[in-house]
């Protein structure tokens, strides 16, 4: 067994440290003590990471406290990490979080985060979610800045043709056309 060089050993006692902390703040997000998840929410400002956002999606989707809520949809707006795009993107596409679903999108534009290789899985939102998940897809394809292949934007457009035909909520179904049109304004890779 290799001996521990004693920045080895700080690394790893620093990182447990760093582990336990944030361990313990996820822990106390499932209190049912207000005070403590608060305080959780607030502490996760400084000390979180990726691994917390999947603690946070679920009390999003589970909190009945409104101040709760409140506080947790701020600290997600407040999100930097592009590496959380991923596990948005799958709390977007399970159904558990169907309720928060129109939040989880907010984020992408609310945090600037690049969602750009997901545009796919927001027009599928949009033509299956309701009228809230709709508008916020409209809101993250008009902050997109990337550029798209003309086949994707081809299928996405041909997949909100056959949308707005079924649709019966009109006010969705214009919803839908303002999409399709934003889609044409962006920008697209010819082969």
């Amino acid at each position: 067994m290799e001996k521990l060089t004693a920045v080895s050993f700080l690394f790893l006692t620093m990182t447990d440290k760093k582990s336990n902390r944030l361990n313990n703040i996820i822990k106390d997000l499932g209190s049912d003590d207000k005070s403590k998840v608060l305080t959780a929410i607030k502490q996760l400002r400084k000390h979180g990471n990726r691994m917390a956002i999947l603690p946070l999606i679920e009390l999003l989707n589970t909190s009945k406290d409104d101040e709760i809520t409140a506080d947790l949809i701020q600290l997600l707006y407040d999100l930097k990490d592009q590496a959380v795009v991923d596990d948005l993107i799958t709390a977007i596409e399970d159904e558990t979080y169907a309720p928060v679903k129109a939040v989880l999108i907010s984020i992408f534009w609310q945090s600037k985060l690049d969602g750009s290789d997901y545009l796919n899985t927001f027009i599928q939102q949009a033509i299956h979610g309701d009228y809230a998940t709709a508008i916020e897809v409209m809101t993250v394809i008009d902050n997109l800045d990337a550029s798209f292949d003309e086949e994707e934007i081809s299928n996405l457009r041909f997949d909100l043709d056959d949308a707005l035909q079924y649709e019966e909520d009109e006010e969705k179904a214009k919803l839908l056309a303002t999409i399709q049109r934003s889609l044409n304004e962006l920008n697209i890779e010819y082969d």
